[in-house]
């Protein structure tokens, strides 16, 4: 029989998809804003750069009958996602029954989900793979890895799931106190934002994923850098010795690196 399925409380990150970003700021390419009247006057720069193009995500999801972004290989009417039973510790993509749920749609179970849609904490989801944000629908990307109880072990699936973006503040430690346990992060190179699991990471330790820095912060270069209010007088400052805060294209709105120049 099936068992049960569960969102990833860890971060987690699929082979080859690190979202570590690096600094593409030149002198030449910035501008300055300085206001000598704050009490800590920031100077705001627009560093500019290329948003990074995520990976084909189908060609990185586990191997198997059929495949859970592209939802090849399974008869009309079918689905492709994980399989597994109470009996043993393994899972693997398989084809069942779908339905007619998409995104935020209510389920009890699979079969209320459309064909590249699964159902957790009884709602549609859209699957992707490799964090491939190109397969989710508008207002939404692709972060969340599933993991299922497969044989009375939590194993990750191979897949991964599209949530709601860009319904926090990464400055505010409170934007995700309706989630306990969570906060708020950036998780896609578009600076998408969402709630995540708290993480451990502070700042200058080293990092592989855009989200697996604390609050307030972000994987730049394989090292958490802080994160500052990227408005003149905005609050928070780049602490002494942080550096200037610069706001990328890789960056929420309102929001830049403290970035060391």
């Amino acid at each position: 029989m099936r068992v049960t399925a569960c969102l990833a409380l860890t971060l987690t990150v699929a082979c080859g998809t690190s979202t570590s970003v690096s600094d593409v700021t030149t002198d030449a390419d910035v501008t300055t804003d300085t206001d000598a009247s704050c009490a800590n006057p920031n100077l705001i720069l627009d560093g500019g750069g290329a948003v990074e193009s995520p990976e084909a995500g189908a060609p990185q999801c586990p191997a198997g009958v059929c495949n859970y972004q592209a939802q090849t290989g399974c008869a009309d009417g079918q689905a492709c996602r994980p399989q597994f039973t109470a009996a043993s510790p393994g899972v693997s993509p398989g084809c069942e029954a779908a339905g007619a749920g998409k995104s935020g749609a209510a389920c009890a179970g699979g079969s209320d989900c459309a064909v590249g849609y699964y159902c957790v904490d009884q709602v549609c989801r859209k699957q992707c793979c490799a964090a491939d944000r190109s397969a989710c629908d508008p207002g939404e990307s692709c972060f969340r890895p599933l993991e299922v109880k497969a044989g009375g072990t939590v194993i990750p699936s191979g897949m991964e799931l599209c949530f709601p973006v860009n319904d926090c503040d990464p400055l505010d430690a409170t934007s995700c106190s309706a989630s306990p346990g969570t906060e708020c992060k950036v998780v896609d190179a578009t600076g998408a934002v969402a709630c995540m699991p708290v993480s451990n990471a502070k700042l200058g330790d080293p990092c592989s994923a855009a989200s697996a820095c604390g609050a307030g912060a972000l994987c730049v270069k394989d090292e958490c850098r802080a994160l500052c209010r990227a408005e003149p007088c905005g609050e928070p400052a780049c602490a002494a010795g942080h550096g200037t805060c610069i706001h990328y294209n890789r960056d929420p709105a309102g929001v830049g690196e403290c970035t060391p120049r």
